[in-house]
């Protein structure tokens, strides 16, 4: 049973004639084209993707799918004990 669903933004807000579009894409949550955002998929929700379906792409998956992405180091590297480097970024 798919409980997450998988949006992404496909069309900028910018040429859009309808005015109650881009407070829908804000309360989703997206601030740039191209996006991809993990929703719960309630009622709410899809009746928001119905209203902005031209220009979003979705599609139902399972939470087990969710990418996780690589945890980030606090940019330190330890080489022995009491010495520490600090990592360019």
């Amino acid at each position: 049973m798919a409980n997450m669903l998988k949006i992404t933004q496909v069309k900028s807000i910018i040429n859009s004639l309808n005015d109650k579009h881009r407070p829908v894409m804000k309360s989703l949550g997206f601030c740039k084209n191209q996006r991809t955002l993990y929703k719960k998929d309630t009622p709410q929700i899809r009746g928001m993707l119905h209203k902005v379906q031209h220009m979003v792409v979705w599609e139902a998956i399972d939470e087990k799918d969710i990418a996780v992405p690589a945890a980030k180091g606090p940019g330190i590297t330890v080489l022995e004990k009491g010495t520490a480097r600090r990592q360019a970024r």
